[in-house]
């Protein structure tokens, strides 16, 4: 079988192999606050993240779209004298990278960015990082914790977009099941620390699935949901809402599929060299909006408010066929005004 078996206690030393052979992102905590960080070492992770209902503040799109992130460099003799795949490459350490620990909603997340940067319009810098990095996925068999809601938005279950799911079948073993070529070849590659799978193992596999379908139920109906949205373009809820929001854009900052960015120029001062960089920005921020003379398409809060709205459970939804929202929580748990995106959202279908 192609699945294997690895024992709880060898995730560290599966961190360490793969440390030697690719750039590691894994869960660790920096100021007390959980996050996916560069780490050399299993010493540094922090595997309770995985197993004791936590998501790390930022999702793993701070690894394709950087919150800062040089896009080329250039020099008015030269032109273009590092190009984006150069500068990642850079940032990389000339390795492929892994991105350990990420839970089923993430990558979902992730998912939903690749085809955006993708369809339409090919974004190089994005799809080159994307190319190289492999994804080790831990699944979840419960809620990870209050404000998640990845049921609802049919996010917990991804079918691609991971290389190795990881799922716990006992308190000291996991079901590694790969789902790309990628992912294969590790299960090749560190034979001392996946073993072979068991018939026992495979029950055991199976009733954990069962268990994960029991443990997740729907908070509210999503069918339909884009027409109620739209619907509701001239309600009060939206003002409601407006008037407790700070538009601080921490919502938009720790969303996994929130992507849009600005980008800006920076010029030595002799004119002659300088670099073109994009860095992530908020449609609730004022400016957002704002076009030459002076015109701001979204001047009110109650605009800007609404506008997230729509972008997630109207536009990404009808143009792209899935939900612009995994569920994750984070909004709800990282917003100082303490709104809940359920809360809207069951108000505008009238169930709250």
């Amino acid at each position: 079988m192609l699945s294997k078996i690895i024992s709880r206690q060898d995730l560290p030393k599966l961190v360490d192999a793969l440390a030697k052979d690719y750039l590691v992102i894994a869960p660790t905590y920096e100021k007390n606050v959980p996050t996916f960080s560069e780490v050399e070492s299993s010493s540094e992770v922090e595997f309770d993240i995985l197993f004791n209902e936590k998501l790390p503040m930022l999702p793993p799109k701070k690894v394709f779209l950087p919150p800062k992130q040089t896009i080329f460099r250039y020099s008015l003799t030269k032109g273009v004298t590092d190009s984006c795949a150069d500068i990642s490459d850079a940032v990389s350490h000339n390795k492929n990278i892994v991105i350990f620990g990420a839970s089923p909603c993430d990558v979902t997340g992730v998912g939903v960015l690749k085809r955006i940067f993708k369809d339409n319009y090919s974004d190089d810098v994005f799809l080159h990082v994307y190319n190289k990095t492999t994804i080790i996925s831990v699944n979840c068999l419960d809620h990870c914790y209050e404000n998640c809601f990845c049921e609802t938005m049919s996010a917990n279950d991804p079918k691609s977009g991971f290389d190795i799911m990881l799922t716990e079948i006992s308190k000291s073993k996991l079901i590694a099941v790969p789902n790309s070529d990628k992912g294969k070849q590790i299960l090749r590659n560190y034979p001392e620390i996946f073993t072979k799978i068991t018939e026992e193992d495979s029950v055991a596999y199976s009733d954990a699935l069962k268990l994960k379908n029991k443990n997740f139920k729907t908070e509210f109906p999503v069918e339909g949901l884009a027409s109620h949205v739209e619907d509701s373009f001239e309600s009060k809820i939206w003002e409601e809402f407006a008037q407790k929001c700070l538009f601080c854009g921490s919502c938009t900052f720790v969303c996994p599929t929130c992507y849009c960015y600005s980008v800006k120029d920076t010029v030595s001062v002799d004119l002659k060299d300088g670099e073109r960089q994009r860095e992530w920005d908020s449609c609730y921020f004022p400016e957002f909006a704002l076009v030459a003379g002076n015109h701001n398409f979204r001047e009110t809060k109650e605009q800007r408010f609404r506008y997230r709205y729509l972008h997630k459970f109207v536009d990404l939804p009808r143009r792209y066929n899935f939900e612009g929202c995994v569920g994750c929580g984070r909004c709800v748990t990282y917003c100082p005004a303490n709104i809940d995106v359920r809360d809207v959202l069951k108000k505008v279908r009238g169930v709250m």
